[in-house]
């Protein structure tokens, strides 16, 4: 996929598409690709964007209810997952929200602060 969308951005940004264009698109491509795979872990990656994309509607919700609401702070532990990608997926979509937010991680988990209504 990342070699897919570099050679899709290497063809936009060079103008038209030409012998060269799809040589040298094909070349970087696949030094982005090499790069990547050694740079980024293994997991389930894809179900990790779909989670933060289906996070966004109940962002956007919270954020008015924030508006027109009385807050009440409350603090919470939760586990960490095992894998990096959920974790960081986790974390994405926890402080995406606004009515929590991870503060840090330990070995019992993340510390969680929330406003509640």
């Amino acid at each position: 996929m990342i070699f897919t969308i570099s050679l899709f951005l290497w063809i936009t940004f060079f103008g038209k598409i030409t012998p060269m264009a799809l040589i040298s698109g094909v070349i970087v491509s696949g030094f982005v690709q090499y790069i990547a795979s050694k740079l980024i872990p293994k997991g389930p990656s894809v179900r990790m964007a779909f989670k933060i994309l289906m996070s966004l509607p109940p962002a956007i919700f919270q954020s008015f209810r924030l508006l027109f609401s009385r807050p009440v702070f409350t603090v919470r532990s939760e586990g960490i997952p095992e894998n990096r990608i959920e974790e960081f997926g986790k974390i994405l979509s926890v402080t995406m929200t606004p009515e929590e937010i991870v503060i840090s991680k330990d070995r019992e988990g993340f510390l969680i602060h929330e406003v509640k209504h």
